[in-house]
């Protein structure tokens, strides 16, 4: 029987790797939760939408960990849920105990490559072109049949492409002489108010570094000089709340308003437009729902959201202090990926997923 390997995920710590377990788990219990729920009271737009949800950050653990072999089984699943909320696939209990039995086969296969370093090819094969045939099919009222006829075979996969080399995870960026004597400025006044506000101090290096990376991944980047400007400068806005001491009103008020105060911050500064832009907007969100302004889509500049991922990312993980993790890696790249299309363009999750799984296999090493 032939096998296959996943070497870089191989490579990655046991921590890593544990967290990844942890988190898998905890979406199959919610996804379990959810298709119960359907079967029981009916399914709404919510359910199916918290179901694809689930499903896309557990694609997004697996895709970050290089466990590529089990993300296409899980994106072909996505693809047949999110079917579902476009109405062009009816739900059926025979799909929806297709959906929590290949979560259980992937995570069983998941569990080999974790003790063994290598999967059964067969079980991997099988679900990966059953799910492909399921939803391929024109007539929707074949795929109830077909699914069921792929639970009675559930057995395994696609040959693992060659993990590519890994990139470095530092990206140089080139600035002009007017250019570098502000991004010096900046540096200072981020370190300065990090300090005040109980930051630690390479949290605008880190937010900084991760930024850039995911701005490498993307298919058309921003301007590298003005992503960083952003980076250092996108909470100057906060330096208000240090003097509302105890006046909670006035602290939330300033927290609030903080994006556009540290624009108006940055535009002091000639030369700096699209970073401006990119601070202004970096509390938006993709789907309207965000601050300042509730701008909504291609509104929002790119750089905003690479900005926000990687905030979203560093103090999830760090907290604060900056001193030890606070949160798992993987739990935090998941956070993340459950914001695809809500707070973030689902094309730049997946270059932050790219960029991660750079940081991770640096890290293993």
């Amino acid at each position: 029987m032939s096998h296959f390997a996943c070497k870089a995920f191989s490579a990655l710590e046991k921590e890593l790797k544990d967290d990844l377990l942890e988190c898998y788990v905890e979406a199959q219990q919610e996804i379990e939760e959810i298709i119960n729920s359907i079967e029981t009271d009916g399914f709404s737009f919510d359910k199916l939408d918290k179901l694809f949800r689930s499903l896309h950050s557990m694609k997004g653990n697996c895709s970050v960990c290089f466990l590529d072999p089990l993300v296409g089984v899980l994106h072909k699943l996505e693809e047949i849920v999110d079917g579902m909320r476009g109405g062009y696939i009816q739900y059926h209990h025979s799909l929806g105990e297709l959906i929590m039995v290949v979560i259980e086969k992937v995570y069983d296969l998941l569990k080999q490559i974790y003790q063994s370093h290598v999967a059964e090819n067969a079980l991997r094969d099988v679900l990966q072109h059953g799910l492909d045939a399921i939803y391929a099919e024109e007539d929707d009222t074949k795929r109830p049949e077909m699914a069921a006829d792929l639970l009675r075979r559930c057995n395994q996969v696609v040959e693992e492409k060659a993990a590519p080399e890994p990139a470095s995870v530092i990206i140089k960026v080139e600035f002009t002489p007017e250019q570098q004597a502000d991004i010096d400025l900046f540096i200072g006044f981020s370190q300065k108010l990090n300090r005040l506000l109980g930051y630690s101090s390479e949290r605008s290096e880190r937010i900084l570094k991760l930024s850039q990376l995911i701005n490498a991944e993307c298919v058309n980047s921003v301007d590298p000089a003005q992503l960083s400007a952003a980076a250092y400068m996108h909470n100057m806005g906060m330096a208000p709340i240090l003097s509302c001491k105890n006046d909670e009103v006035r602290k939330q008020q300033a927290e609030q308003n903080h994006p556009l105060v540290g624009a108006q911050l940055l535009a002091k500064h000639e030369g700096w437009e699209d970073a401006v832009a990119m601070v202004k907007a970096h509390k938006e969100r993709f789907d309207g729902s965000g601050m300042p302004e509730g701008l909504v889509g291609s509104l929002i500049p790119q750089g905003a959201f690479i900005l926000a991922m990687a905030v979203m990312f560093i103090d999830t993980v760090w907290g604060k202090s900056g001193s030890e993790y606070r949160k798992s890696a993987i739990k935090a790249v998941q956070m993340v990926n459950f914001e695809s299309g809500k707070g973030f363009p689902p094309q730049l999750i997946e270059s932050f997923n790219a960029a991660m799984r750079k940081v991770l296999v640096a890290k293993s090493r």
